[in-house]
């Protein structure tokens, strides 16, 4: 279709993000065909810059009868197709993320609404910014003062691109700022004035105005576990936007909003989401003449929330779909699905009735165990891939299995832990030497200098490990074992359920002399070279690991 760009209106205020003029309603009429339209193909289809994607090449000369009107196929300068996980708009730009680096193009009617591909240019991070090293992006969002775009780092470091320069800047660098738990930023928005950073791990929403080491508070401090009624409760939040007010989005699938005007002037609101089936939150994006837009990745889903009245609608894509960054537009928004970005209209809602259709599981994840007979998946998103670990600037790969009164299996020193499933055993640390007190302190100082945890590092800090490969691209590691089973042998094959070794805190430094504690499995699972969750949110990596092992609590 041919139509007019999407230009933003000189009178619309910047919140939260920019918005797209959306087309006109013949043009809309043209763009939505019918919604059996929204399919997109490949699998596992993120392209990061400087990489071979794993998908077929495809040029931008395809014709355009391949791509529904409604969709527009993304690919690079070389005709390659990119999946980017986010998109945000700045000035006359929408800038897109990978977990190194960025895409973006510019506004109007040669990209979004003229042919059917969309030519993206590739703007790759450094290794290091202003001496601050880039380990992986989790999240992006527009920041007017420079018509740039600020990208939050798993590592909690914040990283800023201004597209007319092409040129990177750092904009915070983390540090622990409030004693323990150290804060762990799982999502950023801009309030209009600020760039705010959600902090379940201490209950806290910070306010963020650039390079001061200092963060404020949105309320009054109360840890997680202190909290009592009353108090605010964030420490269960995946996700937040703005317009004129702040939205939380909670792991239930409810929207607690928090007015201005400082903390005695917060008010919570509770939507209470209804749709069919249990809703699984990924994602909450909004402007300020839009719905909130719920993104549910595990079921192929979008919500479209009023802000007043808490009205939902559900927009359904098919089961092989793989849903993440959302744009809002006036009538309708754009979602990226795999490597396409597709137009969805407001009036094209399913009905309420309809259930979706959750996502298929990797074929090569279904059947895999919990390595602790009894064990379930832990409530807290600081123990899960994706982490950061700000005590040495670095970012966690697996999940932590500590003690947990409800479940069934009792985690201490010596508790078995069984293979995940059948494979053959990588890597065996039989006579494994754990550090020192002198070579731990050695180790820290050297993460705090590059700000960062080297690959030899991180194998110190798992400490004893087994590794399991179980073929096709799928490999299980095992770490802080106290000590491996006698019978398990290096290059010998294990069924699933079989014992490998046992608990233990190796590699953790809480196994000096008279620091004995916090004794837990850490578990990795790895799939084609990268760990479960890499490229993935956290709220999007709860997700797959409640598929694979069910849901926690």
């Amino acid at each position: 279709p041919v139509a007019r760009g999407f230009v933003l209106p000189q009178t619309q205020p910047y919140v939260g993000g920019e918005a797209v003029e959306p087309p006109t309603q013949p043009e809309l009429a043209q763009l939505s065909q019918d919604q059996d339209h929204r399919q997109s193909h490949t699998a596992f289809g993120q392209k990061i810059p400087g990489q071979m994607p794993s998908v077929s090449p495809v040029h931008a000369n395809q014709p355009a009868a391949k791509v529904p009107a409604n969709e527009r196929l993304m690919t690079d300068e070389l005709g390659q197709p990119v999946a980017p996980s986010a998109v945000a708009a700045t000035g006359d730009k929408l800038v897109f993320l990978g977990p190194k680096g960025l895409w973006m193009c510019d506004r109007g009617d040669r990209n979004l609404l003229k042919g059917t591909t969309i030519v993206l240019a590739s703007a790759p991070a450094p290794k290091q910014i202003d001496g601050i090293p880039v380990q992986e992006f989790n999240n992006l969002i527009g920041y007017p003062p420079r018509n740039s775009v600020v990208v939050l780092d798993k590592s909690g470091d914040l990283f800023e691109f201004l597209p007319h320069q092409k040129r990177w800047r750092i904009f915070r660098a983390n540090a622990p700022t409030s004693g323990s738990p150290d804060p762990d930023y799982v999502d950023l928005a801009w309030n209009g004035s600020e760039v705010v950073l959600l902090d379940p791990e201490r209950n806290q929403i910070w306010r963020c105005t650039g390079n001061n080491r200092v963060l404020h508070g949105y309320f009054a401090e109360v840890m997680p576990w202190r909290v009592k009624a009353g108090d605010h409760m964030v420490g269960d939040g995946l996700s937040i936007a703005c317009d004129d007010v702040t939205y939380v989005l909670k792991r239930g699938g409810n929207i607690f909003s928090y007015g201005r005007g400082g903390e005695r002037a917060f008010r919570q609101i509770r939507f209470h989401l209804k749709a069919p089936g249990r809703v699984r939150p990924s994602r909450l994006i909004t402007l300020p003449a839009s719905p909130l837009f719920v993104v549910e990745r595990e079921n192929n889903r979008v919500l479209a929330v009023d802000k007043v009245s808490g009205k939902t609608d559900q927009f359904l894509y098919p089961q092989d779909s793989d849903i993440r960054g959302l744009l809002p537009a006036k009538g309708g928004f754009w979602l990226i699905n795999k490597d396409r970005l597709t137009f969805t209209r407001l009036d094209q809602k399913d009905k309420r009735q309809k259930a979706p259709e959750v996502k298929r599981i990797d074929a090569r994840l279904d059947g895999l165990t919990m390595p602790i007979k009894g064990m379930r998946l832990p409530a807290h998103p600081g123990v899960f891939p994706g982490a950061r670990r700000l005590y040495r600037f670095g970012v966690h790969k697996g999940v932590d299995f500590f003690h947990d009164g409800g479940a069934k299996a009792k985690v201490v020193i010596g508790t078995p832990v069984i293979a995940a499933d059948n494979g053959e055993i990588v890597r065996l640390d039989r006579n494994f030497r754990d550090m020192d007190a002198a070579k731990f302190s050695a180790v820290m100082s050297q993460c705090l200098r590059e700000h960062q945890t080297s690959e030899a590092n991180e194998d110190r800090f798992r400490g004893c490990q087994v590794w399991i490969d179980h073929g096709n691209g799928l490999m299980t590691r095992y770490a802080h074992l106290s000590k491996i089973n006698a019978k398990v042998k290096e290059n010998s094959f294990v069924n699933r359920g079989d014992v490998i070794g046992y608990v233990g805190v190796s590699g953790t430094g809480q196994n000096l002399p008279g620091r004995a504690r916090y004794p837990h499995l850490h578990f990795e699972i790895w799939l084609d070279g990268k760990y479960l969750g890499w490229g993935l949110t956290p709220a999007e990596t709860f997700g797959v690991y409640e598929d694979i092992f069910g849901v926690g609590r």
